[in-house]
């Protein structure tokens, strides 16, 4: 067996969550799907299970039921477990609220005391006989345990920044599936090292496309530090960048002595969104466009071809690998960074020495600032978003908050019936799988707004979003 838990989702938010608790007590944490979970579980061979989340079915009860090893399911994962043992869960009992939780002896809950837990839900439990209660609120069942089969079902959820969450996840972790402490960022980098190590054994050459982003830039380093000469980092400016960032990236770059090739293709991407709406269009271009771009360098470039992907472990989770589109390119893909989060990705440049202004990078779409323009990509437009853009930044970062704000930005939106423009200001911060709408001081909003309408005249309304959202649905990226 690995040493490792495997946590199969039905929402990978919280999955995450739960894998990053898990990993900062040193614990190897991976996330999948729960569909395809019996092959992965048989691959991976983890020394125990999580299932968390909605979409547990009867057939994946079962299969984690039927397991030789540890099983932890929570939420409403518990029912199907406790089904596959025998049992059966019947009406709601509490939804939406808190509920004193009383526990019983377990070796889950050794450490955790008892007290108020919030539940999305909690349904009325029946157990079979070699399944016992562990824990109890409101007159029901709301934990259980078959423990010579060690399988356990909890139906509240470990709560963030919740001692009592992080004490039951630990002695899941490391008395009941008896995992050891050994996974390290240290560990985890070399492992990336080693992966772009073993390429550059093979010969050839390495191309890495560099978007600005810490992903990209730290496979640059790591892929520079191993090819050496035979590395070419390409920067294509698509003209859908942030004001000033395209010396900025190169001129980080080259203080990581990474020589960088500079391709322009702003004109040509600028008329290809011409009368493109729709975002998935207009992302469509970008793409295709810098795929092609990567196709040409790559033909130019004689021997074995090594293409290096940026690809952290957060994008392969919601998109899967990025190699099956290169099928057919004749380069060899790579991808080092799968097995590290973004915030971890961080931490490894800020170990090699890389800059705080790129580490810290907010995320940004591949369609840039286009996806954060409704309708038209026009050259004016772009001007318009790219100074409020700006200045929304300046705003932020003089006050201090940039880094408790998940990110930042402002939208353009066309307002047909005015017959002119308005901008949407977006601040959020990042709590488990959710966008949350930051409270920006009302001061900070007012200059911003302010600055906006004396340098855009055409911007008639400025309007502050508070819609919270999931991460991996966020209408404007």
């Amino acid at each position: 067996m690995n040493d490792m838990i495997l946590i199969l989702d039905g929402s990978p938010e919280y999955g995450l969550e739960l894998a990053r608790r898990l990993r900062a007590e040193q614990i190897h944490a991976c996330v999948a799907p729960m569909t395809g979970a019996a092959d992965r579980i048989c691959a991976l061979a983890p020394q125990g299970v999580i299932l968390c989340g909605e979409g547990c079915d009867e057939s994946l009860g079962e299969t984690v039921a039927a397991l030789d090893i540890p099983v932890l399911a929570i939420g409403q994962a518990a029912y199907a477990l406790l089904r596959a043992l025998g049992g059966v869960n019947t009406d709601i009992a509490i939804a939406n609220k808190k509920a004193q939780v009383v526990l019983e002896k377990s070796e889950l809950f050794t450490g955790a005391a008892d007290g108020e837990r919030f539940f999305r839900e909690a349904q009325t439990l029946m157990l079979p006989a070699d399944v016992r209660q562990t824990a109890a609120a409101g007159g029901c069942t709301v934990a259980f345990e078959d423990s010579q089969k060690k399988k356990y079902g909890v139906q509240f959820e470990p709560e963030r920044n919740d001692p009592q969450g992080s004490a039951i996840l630990m002695n899941f972790a490391l008395d009941i599936c008896q995992c050891t402490r050994t996974w390290t960022l240290e560990a985890a980098l070399s492992q990336a090292e080693e992966a772009i190590g073993r390429a550059a054994a093979q010969g050839g050459h390495a191309i890495c496309a560099v978007s600005g982003g810490v992903d990209s830039a730290l496979c640059a380093l790591l892929a520079h530090r191993a090819f050496g000469e035979r590395m070419t980092a390409v920067f294509v400016d698509t003209g859908l960048m942030r004001e000033g960032e395209t010396d900025a990236v190169q001129a980080t770059l080259e203080a990581l002595d990474i020589p960088v090739q500079h391709v322009d293709l702003s004109g040509e991407i600028l008329q290809g969104l011409r009368h493109k709406y729709a975002m998935e269009e207009k992302r469509t271009v970008v793409v295709e466009r810098l795929y092609a771009e990567m196709l040409r360098l790559s033909a130019a470039i004689k021997g074995r071809k090594t293409l290096i992907l940026g690809t952290n472990y957060e994008d392969y989770l919601q998109s899967g690998s990025g190699a099956p589109k290169w099928n057919g390119s004749g380069m060899t893909v790579i991808e080092p960074l799968t097995d590290l989060f973004k915030d971890e990705v961080r931490a490894a440049g800020r170990m090699l020495g890389m800059d705080e202004a790129l580490v810290d990078r907010k995320p940004f779409p591949v369609l840039g600032l286009g996806a954060r323009i409704v309708g038209e990509v026009t050259g004016e437009r772009l001007c318009a978003l790219r100074t409020a853009e700006c200045i929304f930044r300046e705003e932020i970062e003089q006050a201090g908050l940039e880094r408790r704000l998940y990110k930042y930005f402002p939208v353009l939106i066309g307002g047909e019936t005015l017959g002119k423009e308005f901008m949407v200001l977006r601040a959020v911060t990042l709590s488990g799988g959710l966008l949350m709408p930051a409270r920006l001081p009302y001061d900070l909003v007012e200059r911003t707004v302010s600055r906006i309408q004396a340098q855009l005249p055409a911007i008639t309304r400025v309007l502050y979003d508070q819609t919270p959202s999931q991460i991996g649905q966020e209408s404007f990226n």
